[in-house]
């Protein structure tokens, strides 16, 4: 089967822009997402897909494959593009603020698709009740089923007087084939995807089943400035 892993990177971010080149311990961000992706895959099959000259250059000079998509809406928009570009039969997504993604997450997702091509899946884990609260972690319901029920950046489930009990928040961990990024990226009028900035919820608003797996989680992205501090402790 063959699978790459697609970093999606752009310079400008809504919260943090710039953020792909931010360094992180003196090296770029991009390069700890990618040293970690090459631990699971030959660094052949690893991409970065990006519409800044920036992060083309800075590629270029470390010998890490890139893919001018042009502008995209959303990462999976900009994976989809890709795919128009590199042909395979999977495409694992790896997101370019995840400086200290787990690769043993990364395989847990491989091997999933592996057994499920045919789904759309992504990573999730157990979240505390400070994780639950923040706006910039997205939180899942999944069924019995593992499939997705609903995501949010708000806090849910809550018990009938809106407190946390428990819950779980997503690892943008995913795994896609070619149709269902076609079928994504062709549908125009998604509406509570863009009320909650959540680009997973589209697939559900077309009734395309979504499928979550459990991961470590460990890994922390960077939304905000005050996040490369923490991941920057979380390195020593």
């Amino acid at each position: 089967m063959n699978q790459v892993i697609v970093i999606p990177a752009r310079m400008s971010g809504k919260r943090l822009p710039g953020k792909p080149l931010i360094l992180i311990k003196g090296i770029p961000m991009i390069w700890h997402v990618w040293s970690r992706c090459a631990k699971v895959l030959d660094s052949s099959l690893i991409y970065i897909a990006t519409e800044d000259i920036e992060i083309e250059e800075y590629c270029a000079k470390n010998n890490i494959n890139c893919v001018n998509t042009g502008p995209a809406d959303t990462a999976i928009d900009r994976i989809k593009l890709f795919s128009d570009v590199i042909e395979a039969d999977a495409y694992i997504n790896v997101q370019g603020d995840e400086p200290i993604v787990n690769p043993q997450d990364i395989e847990t997702i491989l091997q999933y698709n592996k057994n499920y091509p045919d789904r759309v899946v992504f990573g999730k884990t157990k979240c505390n009740k400070d994780e639950f609260n923040m706006y910039s972690k997205a939180k899942v319901v999944c069924s019995k089923s593992s499939r997705l029920m609903y995501s949010s950046r708000a806090g849910i489930p809550t018990t009938n007087k809106g407190m946390f009990h428990s819950a779980e928040r997503a690892i943008w961990i995913y795994a896609f084939n070619k149709k269902s990024l076609n079928d994504y990226f062709n549908f125009k009028d998604s509406i509570i995807e863009k009320i909650e900035d959540n680009e997973i919820i589209r697939f559900l608003e077309l009734d395309i089943p979504v499928f979550c797996v459990d991961v470590i989680g460990d890994s922390w992205s960077v939304d905000e400035a005050k996040d490369v501090e923490i991941v920057e402790n979380l390195l020593d």
